[in-house]
């Protein structure tokens, strides 16, 4: 019999209620993103909402107590919808986690909120193109705009690839932080709309551009792309799945892996940074080649994909993948290939969602997140989340997760928020030790999170 340990509940942040809207007598604050805005050593909340759930178009930014430090845009924007006559496009919830990151871009010793955002003045929006849409650098602490820009190479982006709308190709609009230009710290940042891959630096000007042609579902590349150093040249590349990217773009690889590569990281990979793909369970080498590969047999459909310290063994690398597709099937495989076990977690609306925790910090093993509860690699759910309340429904109405050292004992909690809701739940590994708090890290962690594929 699973016997599982409730975690303590550290927070429950109140989304500020000037920043909240209301559906059917029903209070909502959107997606999240965390990060220190104020410089305090604390973290920050940001909420933001979009027009036609894809384009952002408000922002609200909110401390750990949950006071407001500031918000822009109309939280009730409505434009005319250039696809439908006499039909308003309105602001939602995001259809998908979106493009609004937190991270000190220009490296000033300050948190940047970098965004896409709406033009509030065109007569007409299309939620299919991006002709509307600028890039934004705002100051964290204040919400004031540092850049903003609307290059036409972004505006020309859209659903569309040879005449046909291919929406899940286009509605993952993540922005990604890299290393593309050699700077002691990630200034750039990279993100995928359809079938573009463009590629910006931290004065908003753009490096290169790539167009992807493996656009068709279920042959599609990944939907979010991850970064990282995979060929140890010291500098970040792009692993796209089906495509590969150098630093300036160069084309590593574009070769189709098989289907349903939604997922895919950069990672420490038995002592190396490696590309890994969830379809088909495969693991790259710097020229795109598998070094590991469990094939489409074993992982029919791979939804997500997670590396971590599962094992008892806390020295060897693992991977958890949900294997069959919008399903609750997962599996743990060890550095070798081998199966190391199956199970199934408990059912959400999309089954999505998956995460690794680093609940007992440097001690391990490390924990599998999947909405809303905490596994070990043997498949027992361990941990729960007591004063939850139960997610609000729909397709994105579940909670999704932040692992981050809020507390600073150098153990990772699990932040949860449901886009649908208007609180922020934190929680944290018992015994609660406030006394070791060391002040909050932004890693990589947390400014490239995956939130889901």
């Amino acid at each position: 019999m699973n016997t599982s340990q409730p975690a303590h509940l550290y927070r429950r942040v109140a989304i500020p209620d000037a920043f909240l809207n209301e559906t059917d007598g029903k209070a909502w604050g959107g997606d999240i993103r965390i990060g220190d805005l104020t410089g305090d050593g604390t973290v920050d909340f940001l909420v933001y909402k979009s027009l036609g759930g894809i384009h952002p178009c408000f922002i609200g930014a909110f401390t750990l107590a949950g006071e407001p430090l500031w918000s822009i845009g109309d939280k009730h924007l409505k434009i005319r919808d250039a696809d439908a006559e006499d039909t308003y496009l309105t602001t939602l919830s995001p259809d998908r986690p979106g493009p609004v990151a937190i991270y000190d871009i220009d490296a000033d010793g300050q948190a940047e909120v970098i965004c896409f955002w709406i033009d509030t003045d065109v007569p007409a929006v299309s939620k299919w193109d991006l002709s509307a849409i600028r890039l934004m650098i705002l100051d964290g602490a204040t919400g004031a705009i540092k850049r903003s820009t609307a290059p036409e190479t972004l505006r020309q982006c859209n659903a569309y690839a040879e005449g046909e709308r291919h929406i899940p190709n286009y509605v993952h609009q993540r922005l990604m932080i890299a290393n593309f230009s050699g700077n002691a710290q990630p200034q750039d940042f990279v993100v995928k709309v359809g079938v573009n891959v463009l590629a910006f630096n931290h004065a908003l000007e753009q490096l290169w551009q790539y167009t992807d042609a493996w656009f068709r579902y279920p042959k599609h590349s990944a939907y979010i792309p991850a970064v990282g150093d995979f060929n140890s040249d010291g500098l970040d590349e792009v692993n796209g799945g089906n495509f590969g990217l150098a630093a300036d773009g160069t084309v590593l690889w574009n070769r189709y892996f098989g289907e349903n590569t939604d997922s895919v990281l950069v990672t420490e990979w038995n002592g190396d940074k490696s590309a890994i793909l969830s379809g088909g369970g495969q693991v790259l080498d710097a020229e795109g080649n598998p070094t590991l590969s469990l094939g489409f047999d074993v992982v029919p459909h791979g939804q997500e994909i997670r590396c971590g310290k599962l094992l008892s063994d806390t020295s060897e690398d693992a991977l958890v993948i949900r294997y069959n597709g919008h399903h609750s099937d997962l599996m743990v495989v060890d550095k070798n290939g081998q199966i190391r076990n199956q199970f199934r977690v408990d059912e959400t609306p999309n089954n999505t969602g998956l995460e690794v925790i680093r609940w007992h910090g440097a001690e391990g093993p490390e924990l599998i997140y999947s909405p809303a509860a905490l596994y070990n690699s043997a498949g027992d759910k361990v941990v729960t989340f007591p004063e939850l309340p139960t997610p609000t429904g729909g397709k994105m109405g579940w909670y999704h997760c932040f692992p981050a050292d809020v507390c600073g004992d150098a153990r990772e909690e699990v932040i949860l928020y449901d886009p649908y809701s208007d609180a922020v739940y934190i929680y944290t590994p018992l015994p609660f030790q406030p006394d070791l708090f060391g002040g909050y890290q932004h890693t990589e962690r947390q400014y490239n999170t995956r939130l889901m594929d």
